[in-house]
C-alpha cells in the first residue's frame, strides 16, 4: 500500500543563505563525498555550505525549526538542553469529602518512581545526562538529520567550543551522503566506536551490562537503515507501507531493535480494528515479548520516517538473559503488564463498532470528560479543582462537543493513535504502560505536541528563567520559556481532581465506546461511569 507522506516528506527547494558555498569539485575532494558522482553534485548547488564558528558561538538553537543537518569537519563542539528540567509535581492527601491534589512546576531532583531514564535522547550521536545535559561533539559528527529529514524542531542547542568548521547541508545532499557506502560506513564505524555503550546503557533496561559484553556486543550487533519513501514519476516523496514495515503481528520473532535514529509505529489488531500502541523514538526498544515466549510478533512495527535501529540478535539476546538474569526479570514483569493492557484493549474495542464515532474523532479517544448538563451547574468547581491541582494552570475547558445531554469537555482523550507523540526532538511526551499519555520533565518547549494535537487539548505554559544577557557581561536578563501541558488523569491519586470535586456527580472520566453504546441503548449509564471513573 502506498500514500501521499504529505509535507513532512517533501523535499525543501531552497539554497542556504549563510556559509560559504561550496562547488562540486571542491566538495568531491573531502572524504565524505567520495564516491558520489560529480553530475549529482553539481545538480544541487549552494545546497551544502561551510560554516565557520568561534567558541561560544551557536550552531543552532533547541527548539526551532529548521531543514538543515551538520557535519563537524574541524573542531569541538557542546551539545546541550537550555530549558529547565522541570515537571509537574503531585502530591495528594484525604479531605473530608474530595481527594485534594496540589502540584507545582520544580526542578529535576524529583522524578517520577517509574520514570527511570538517565539520560535524553537528542538528535545527534550522543544522549544527554538529565543532572547535566550537556556532551561533547567530535570531528566527524553528524547531528541534526531528523530536522533535515524529516523537518522536526531542534532537539538540542549546539555551540563551539573551539574554532569550529562544519558543514550545513539540506536534504538534497543528506540523502546523498546516505546512500554513499563510504559515508555509511564511516558512520556506522563512529557509532560502534564512540556512541554505541552510551546509546545501550541509555536504556534502563540494559544499564547494568558489563564491559565485556557490552564488547562483545559491538561487532555482532546489525546496524539497520530503514527509509519508507519512494519517488513517483513527478519526483513526489510517497509513503510506502510495505518498505516501513519492520515486522508484522503474526510474524516469528527473531530479533530485539533499539531505535537509534527516528520514529517507529506500533499497532496490533483488535476486534475492533487496528490502535497505535506507542510511537518510539531513539533508545527505546521492540521486540522483546515474542523473544520470551518463543513466539509470534504480537504487535506490527512500522517505521514512520527516516529510522535507524540497532539489531539484537536472538541468540545474542538470549545469551545477555543467561548472563543477567535481572534482565529477565524486568523484561518479563513488562511483558505481564503489556499483555493484560492489551487484553483490557481488546475487551473495550470489541464492545462497539468504530464507525459511528469517525466523524467527530471519538473513535480516537479511550477517555473522555464527559459533564451532564441535566446536573451541571456551572459553578466550574471542575475547572478549579484542576487549576488548583497544576499550579494555577486548569488542564481541562469546559467547551466541546455535545451528545444528548452530555458535553465531551477540552481535556486529553488518551487517544489510540497519539498524534501529538510524532516527532518530539527529545522523547519527553510519550504512553506510559497503562497507556496514559504524559509529557517528562525534559520537555524543551518546542511546542510541536501542541500543534499536533487535533484536539487542541495540550497547551503551553509560559514561565520566567533568567539566562546570561549575551549584550552585557556577566549579567543576566529575564527570559521567557514554555512547558508544554496536558491532563494527566491525576494518576497518583483516587480518582481525576475535577471528578473528585463536582459535587452534583456530573463529571465523569468514560471510556467512550461502551459508555455511548449504553447512552443510545437507553441504559443506566451512572453507575458505568461512576466505575469507569474509579477504574481510570
Amino acid at each position: 500500500m502506498c500514500y501521499s507522506a504529505g509535507p513532512m516528506a517533501s523535499p525543501i527547494e531552497v539554497r542556504l543563505d549563510r556559509g560559504e558555498p561550496l562547488s562540486s569539485d571542491r566538495l568531491a575532494s573531502l572524504p565524505i563525498f567520495q564516491g558520489i558522482p560529480a553530475a549529482a553534485l553539481e545538480r544541487t548547488p549552494g545546497a551544502v555550505v561551510l560554516r565557520r564558528f568561534r567558541p561560544g558561538e551557536i550552531i543552532c538553537h533547541e527548539g526551532e525549526f529548521g531543514s538543515t543537518a551538520f557535519y563537524l569537519l574541524e573542531g569541538k563542539a557542546e551539545v546541550l538542553i537550555r530549558a529547565p528540567i522541570a515537571h509537574v509535581k503531585t502530591g495528594g492527601a484525604i479531605g473530608n469529602l474530595v481527594w485534594r491534589v496540589k502540584s507545582r512546576l520544580v526542578g529535576g531532583e524529583e522524578i517520577r518512581e517509574e520514570d527511570t531514564r538517565r539520560l535524553i535522547p537528542i538528535d545527534a550521536p550522543v544522549d544527554l545526562s538529565r543532572e547535566r545535559p550537556v556532551a561533547e561533539l567530535s570531528e566527524g559528527a553528524l547531528f541534526g538529520e531528523m530536522t533535515c529529514l524529516s523537518f522536526y524542531p531542534r532537539s538540542a542547542t549546539v555551540r563551539a567550543k573551539t574554532e569550529v568548521q562544519a558543514l550545513e547541508m539540506l536534504r538534497n545532499i543528506l540523502q546523498l551522503l546516505q546512500r554513499n557506502p563510504a559515508f555509511k560506513k564511516q558512520l556506522d564505524e563512529n557509532y560502534r566506536r564512540r556512541a554505541m555503550d552510551g546509546h545501550l546503557r541509555s536504556v534502563p533496561l540494559f544499564a547494568e551490562l558489563s564491559d565485556e559484553f557490552l564488547e562483545f556486543l559491538r561487532d555482532r550487533v546489525e546496524l539497520v537503515t530503514i527509509d519508507p519513501f519512494t519517488q513517483d514519476k513527478k519526483k513526489n516523496f510517497i509513503y510506502d507501507e510495505e518498505k516501513a514495515t519492520i515486522f508484522r503481528q503474526g510474524d516469528p520473532a527473531d530479533a530485539l531493535y533499539i531505535v537509534r535514529i527516528g520514529f517507529v509505529k506500533v499497532l496490533r489488531r483488535f476486534p475492533g480494528g487496528e490502535m497505535v500502541l506507542s510511537y518510539l523514538s531513539r533508545g527505546n526498544y521492540f521486540g522483546e515479548m515474542g523473544l520470551l515466549g518463543a513466539t509470534a510478533r504480537s504487535a506490527t512495527c512500522r517505521a514512520l520516517d527516516h529510522v535507524e535501529l540497532v539489531k539484537i540478535r536472538a541468540e545474542d539476546f538470549r545469551l545477555m538473559l543467561e548472563k543477567f538474569p535481572q534482565i529477565r526479570r524486568s523484561l518479563e514483569k513488562t511483558a505481564a503488564e503489556r499483555e493484560e493492557a492489551n487484553s483490557r484493549l481488546e475487551s473495550t474495542s470489541a464492545s462497539v463498532s468504530l464507525d459511528s464515532f469517525l466523524g467527530q474523532g471519538l473513535m480516537q479517544a479511550r477517555s473522555l470528560l464527559v459533564l451532564d448538563l441535566d446536573r451541571c451547574t456551572r459553578c466550574d468547581d471542575c475547572v478549579r479543582a484542576c487549576a488548583d491541582t497544576h499550579d494555577g494552570i486548569t488542564r481541562l475547558v469546559r467547551e466541546g462537543l455535545r451528545y444528548d445531554r452530555f458535553l465531551v469537555a477540552t481535556s486529553c482523550r488518551q487517544c489510540r493513535d497519539p498524534l501529538c507523540m510524532i516527532g518530539c526532538p527529545v522523547g519527553s511526551i510519550r504512553r506510559k504502560e497503562s497507556f496514559e499519555i504524559v509529557i517528562e520533565d525534559w520537555c524543551i518547549g518546542c511546542g510541536l505536541c501542541a500543534k499536533q494535537c487535533p484536539y487542541g487539548n495540550i497547551n503551553m505554559h509560559p514561565f520566567e528563567v533568567r539566562e546570561e544577557d549575551p549584550e552585557r557581561a556577566g549579567a543576566t536578563k529575564a527570559v521567557v520559556k514554555e512547558k508544554a501541558t496536558t491532563c494527566d488523569l491525576c494518576t497518583d491519586q483516587r480518582e481525576p481532581a475535577c471528578v473528585a470535586s463536582c459535587p452534583h456527580e456530573a463529571a465523569w472520566r468514560v471510556e467512550p465506546l461502551s459508555f455511548f453504546q449504553r447512552l443510545s441503548a437507553g441504559r443506566d449509564i451512572r453507575e458505568a461511569a461512576r466505575a469507569r471513573t474509579r477504574a481510570s
